[in-house]
């Protein structure tokens, strides 16, 4: 009986991919680089904020350029980041239906710790999480399985009876690396077959499809 859910965050409960894309091209044309559609931001997303800036950079990606582009990415998306970003849907209710099971949550995401919990705390403030984090400098980000286990240990959880939930292969491998059930959802930024390739127990295509998941395992 599953009795702790942990949910990537973007990608997987919400919907950001246009803040990170403009935040990204606003840095990156400040300094005289060239922009991206949004659609390569779908590939460039989920391994943070550090890596995301690297990739955006491509072969232009020195210790200087990366500084310079990373602050202004990081100034604006602070300001930026509830733009275009919002639940996907079907997650609120989601959210409201694992509380009203008992069933404990969880957010653990690669992006800043900082923007994580500014953004849970907008967003999801209906829906008390027993633990919210993204990348600091103490943990490795994912697919890592470092900060889900301590995640895990803080919620006096048991992994016998705890999924994970995202959108990538990333996520997948950290469900691996993390010996529990992995949730692959395909509303969010990768194809159903890189979930696949990365060992998703489950496949979700919606939100309901989700709660079935998790009611069944």
């Amino acid at each position: 009986m599953t009795k702790t859910v942990i949910f990537d965050l973007d990608g997987t409960l919400i919907n950001s991919l246009e803040d990170l894309a403009d935040a990204t091209n606003y840095a990156l044309q400040k300094h005289g680089f060239a922009t991206h559609p949004i659609e390569k931001y779908r590939y460039f997303v989920g391994n943070g904020a550090n890596k995301l800036v690297e990739r955006a950079l491509g072969e232009s990606n020195t210790p200087e350029n990366f500084t310079a582009v990373k602050a202004d990415f990081n100034t604006y998306y602070d300001a930026h980041c509830f733009d275009k970003t919002h639940a996907y849907p079907g997650i609120p209710e989601l959210l409201a239906w694992l509380a009203e099971q008992g069933i404990q949550t969880a957010v653990l995401s690669n992006k800043p710790h900082e923007f994580v919990v500014q953004i849970v705390k907008r967003l999801f403030a209906g829906h008390t999480f027993s633990v919210v984090l993204g990348n600091r400098a103490q943990f490795p980000t994912k697919p890592d399985p470092a900060q889900a286990n301590y995640a895990i240990a803080q919620m006096n959880a048991r992994k016998e009876s705890c999924l994970f939930v995202g959108d990538s292969g990333v996520d997948m491998l950290t469900a691996r690396n993390l010996h529990v059930p992995g949730i692959g959802v395909t509303w969010g930024f990768r194809e159903e077959t890189e979930l696949v390739e990365n060992g998703a127990d489950f496949i979700a295509r919606n939100a309901q499809e989700l709660k079935k998941i998790i009611e069944n395992a």
